[in-house]
């Protein structure tokens, strides 16, 4: 059995004649006659009756024309589901980023061109993301200053700045800009090791040769806010994290301007997957 035999058959019973048939298949008459035969002789079954110009199914026939109908409705199901998903009318999506704001911005653009695909968005730190990317736990992620690999493909998005987050009131809080040697001394918050954050402040602390001594660590920009309201330290964010809180305020460090190159990655192989070039794409142009 073979699927162009099925479909032949199909084509005569639907049609009520083997001339009709071709033309619907688009072959020639014989052609039609030979993949029904075919059919019949390879299940010892006749499955249509000749009785001059016109046809009759058998009981046989009419059965497996019952099949058939289903068999190729089917077809035409998975062809407009094919079809839709090529259009992106819809799909799913499986997106990680190492903090929400940039993110959701991408995710808001790409849910207005795309309102049929599901998207998934996997929060984590730097680390997380990371490795949820290289084991392909997620499609796409949204990344500050990422490793280099060379199974990775990089979009730059965006840069930004680091900010000193500090009480509303304290002394740093009226300054245009602060130097890094303008926190040494000041009781400072830090992000878990993991984090992109800490990871850059220390890097820049390291060539400044500077030392803070933090009173707190935490595992979240959510935290780090909120202990920062409540004065128990200085806090370090970047320029698109920072909330509208009228407890704390975020001055710009001059030594950290531009310090965090926001990239959308993936794996190279994904990229042939449409859902995954749509959001390549529309990252590439908004960066």
């Amino acid at each position: 059995m073979s699927y162009s035999q099925l479909r032949a058959f199909d084509a005569v019973a639907r049609s009520g004649s083997f001339s009709r048939a071709a033309e619907l298949l688009g072959v020639t008459q014989p052609a039609v006659s030979v993949q029904v035969a075919a059919l019949e002789r390879a299940y010892r079954t006749d499955l249509i009756q000749r009785k001059g110009a016109k046809i009759q199914l058998t009981d046989d026939g009419r059965g497996l024309f019952a099949l058939t109908r289903q068999m190729l409705a089917l077809e035409a199901e998975i062809e407009d589901f094919l079809a839709a998903s090529a259009k992106l009318q819809r799909g799913h999506l499986r997106f990680a980023a190492d903090g929400p704001h940039l993110a959701l911005d991408l995710v808001a653009a790409y849910r207005r061109k795309y309102p049929g695909v599901t998207v998934e968005l996997v929060l984590g730190n730097a680390t997380e993301t990371w490795n949820a990317l290289l084991d392909s736990g997620v499609d796409l992620a949204m990344l500050a200053n990422p490793p280099e690999d060379p199974r990775v493909d990089y979009v730059p998005v965006v840069k930004q700045d680091m900010m000193l987050l500090v009480p509303r009131g304290h002394r740093l809080a009226k300054n245009a800009d602060v130097g890094l040697k303008d926190v040494v001394g000041e009781p400072v918050i830090f992000r878990e090791l993991g984090s992109n954050t800490q990871r850059t402040l220390e890097r820049r602390l390291k060539k400044s040769r500077l030392t803070l001594q933090p009173v707190l660590t935490v595992g979240s920009r959510e935290a780090m806010i909120e202990a920062v309201s409540r004065r128990i330290g200085l806090g370090f964010i970047f320029d698109r994290e920072k909330n509208e809180d009228p407890r704390s305020v975020a001055v710009p460090i001059r030594e950290l301007r531009a310090s965090n190159k926001n990239m959308l990655v993936y794996l190279r192989p994904r990229r042939r997957r449409r859902t995954v070039a749509a959001l390549i794409d529309l990252a590439s142009e908004r960066g």
